[in-house]
């Protein structure tokens, strides 16, 4: 049997496709550092540059999220990982936000086996962990009539 050619003429729509994570993140060797602090002050200077803004145009918009004053120079000391200052939860959440970049607080995260997800993914969570219950009471159910039918034996 001749071997088929392959069609050169055709687009594969799905070649080059790849879906966009549902948890953003960096890169392990991106926020590599010898302890936490130090993975967040790199995880945030990774942020500053990927940001569509400078740092002092942060600073004013996360002055303007928190009602409350934050100077580019502050934001300088967040990203030092060598600096005694490190970045507060209410700032980090100011940073998210304003940059729309999750992945610092994902990087923190991560240190407790947790994640960030866009909240519009909460019902499907919520549906896959009542899967998981249905499904272990399931087993639960098989097991019970088991041990049933071999009592009545």
């Amino acid at each position: 049997m001749a071997k088929r050619r392959r069609d050169t003429q055709t687009l594969d729509l799905l070649r080059d496709f790849t879906p966009a994570p549902i948890v953003e993140r960096f890169d392990d060797e991106a926020v590599k550092a010898f302890s936490i602090a130090a993975r967040l002050a790199k995880a945030i200077t990774a942020t500053f540059a990927d940001a569509d803004m400078d740092r002092r145009q942060l600073a004013q918009d996360m002055s303007e999220f928190l009602q409350d004053d934050v100077s580019k120079h502050m934001l300088d000391k967040y990203a030092s990982s060598s600096a005694e200052h490190q970045i507060s939860a209410v700032r980090l959440l100011a940073l998210v936000a304003v940059t729309e970049d999750v992945r610092p607080l994902n990087t923190l995260l991560k240190e407790a086996g947790l994640i960030a997800v866009p909240a519009e993914y909460e019902a499907l969570l919520r549906r896959e962990r009542a899967r998981e219950l249905k499904e272990k009471i399931e087993r639960e159910e098989q097991i019970a009539d088991a041990a049933w039918r071999a009592s009545r034996r």
